[in-house]
């Protein structure tokens, strides 16, 4: 019994060399494209004089806050903007609405 268990578990190399790669081929393209340009990134910096690498080490940090800090207002202000239309949807829904269907109802009513 012990025997059957173990086949049960083996990996199948077919399914995992034709359904693993399509799963994670977009991913690993991702990965390399990074890694190279973190290398392309690292031997720039290395060339650079000492002077140079003083300042964008001072420069490119901040640079990253700012398009940080300005993902973060965009993302903020989406919210902001979902939820007052969503307030406006809710106020429109519960003080608009009920009119319509009363004046259907009192038409209906007229109807017959």
């Amino acid at each position: 019994m012990n025997n059957y268990n173990n086949n049960n578990f083996k990996k199948n190399p077919e399914v995992d060399e034709v359904y693993v790669p399509n799963v994670l081929n977009p991913l690993s393209n991702i990965f390399k494209y990074l890694q190279g340009f973190y290398y392309q990134l690292l031997e720039w910096f290395k060339e650079l004089p000492q002077w140079a690498k003083i300042i964008s080490l001072i420069i490119i940090p901040l640079f990253i806050i700012k398009i940080l800090e300005a993902i973060i207002s965009l993302v903020s202000l989406l919210i902001t903007i979902a939820v007052f239309g969503g307030a406006i949807y809710i106020g429109y829904k519960f003080l608009f609405l009920p009119n319509y269907s009363e004046t259907g109802k009192y038409e209906g009513e007229r109807q017959k």
